[in-house]
C-alpha cells in the first residue's frame, strides 16, 4: 500500500517547524504565559464521542498574569479551568472537551486564551484531528472502551488491514482514570496491536470519561500516525 500524507499530518509538520523556529528566536519575543504544547494532534478519532485533553500554561515572566477567558473554536468544544491567577513560575491548567458529534474528516480548530500577558494578551492553541476516517486502514476495535461497574480488564486492538508492518511508538493517557499496558507492540498486515486497560485505583462512584492516544510507526519512512480512543469507566 502506497502511503500518502493526509492534510492533518502535513499541517502538523508545518506547525512543528514553525514552533521550532519560534523557540530558536529571541527569548524576549515570546509571551510570558506559554503553553507546554505548540499544538495538539488527536490523530484519527471516532464520530459522536467526547475527547479530553488537559493543557498546561506556565508563567515564564516576573509578574502575575490573570487569565480572563479561555474559549473554544465553536459549540463542539468546551473548556473548564480553575486557575485564573498564575504567579511567576507557576502553572495553570485547563481541560478541553471536544465533541465529535456532527463532525467528519480533517479538522483544524483553536482555543483562544485571553489574559493580562503584555506581550500576547490573546493566544491561540491549535488542535487537529481526523474524525470518522481510519487512515491507512488502521482500525480500532472497538472504537471506544466502556467499563461496566463490575468489569476490571478490557482489551483494545488497532487492526492493521493493509500495511506491511506497524509498531507502537508511544502511548499517552489523558488522566489516571485508567492504566494501560501494551500486550503486542508490532503488527503485520492482517494482525492487530493489542493493549490491556484497567481502571485506575480509588475511583469515586460515578462515570469517569477520558481517552488514550497511540502513536504508531508506519513503514516507508512515513510520519508517525496517531489514533485516540475514548474510555468510559462506570463505578458504583
Amino acid at each position: 500500500m502506497t502511503l500518502r500524507w493526509p492534510a492533518a499530518l502535513t499541517l502538523a509538520a508545518l506547525l512543528f517547524c514553525a514552533s521550532a523556529e519560534l523557540r530558536a528566536s529571541d527569548e524576549t519575543l515570546l509571551p510570558d504565559l506559554r503553553c507546554t504544547e505548540a499544538y495538539l494532534d488527536l490523530g484519527c478519532i471516532a464520530v459522536d464521542f467526547k475527547f479530553y485533553h488537559t493543557f498546561h500554561l506556565v508563567n515564564h515572566g516576573q509578574d502575575t498574569i490573570h487569565i480572563d477567558t479561555v474559549t473554544g473554536h465553536c459549540d463542539c468544544t468546551s473548556v473548564r479551568f480553575r486557575d485564573s491567577t498564575v504567579a511567576p513560575g507557576d502553572t495553570a491548567r485547563f481541560l478541553m472537551i471536544f465533541n465529535t458529534a456532527n463532525q467528519y474528516g480533517p479538522i483544524d480548530k483553536d482555543i483562544r486564551i485571553h489574559s493580562t500577558d503584555k506581550k500576547a494578551p490573546v493566544q491561540e492553541i491549535h488542535y487537529l484531528a481526523n474524525v470518522g476516517q481510519w487512515l491507512f486502514k488502521i482500525e480500532p476495535r472497538p472504537v471506544s472502551v466502556f467499563f461496566l461497574p463490575n468489569q476490571q480488564v478490557k482489551t483494545s486492538v488497532l487492526f492493521n488491514h493493509a500495511l506491511d508492518g506497524i509498531s507502537v511508538k508511544d502511548v499517552s493517557l489523558d488522566s489516571n482514570y485508567v492504566n494501560i499496558r501494551t500486550i503486542k507492540g508490532e503488527a503485520d498486515k492482517g494482525e492487530g496491536l493489542e493493549f490491556e486497560l484497567t481502571p485506575g485505583p480509588g475511583l469515586k462512584p460515578g462515570t469517569h470519561l477520558t481517552n488514550f492516544t497511540v502513536t504508531l510507526n508506519l513503514p516507508q519512512n512515513a510520519p508517525p500516525h496517531k489514533i485516540t480512543i475514548p474510555v468510559k469507566v462506570a463505578r458504583y
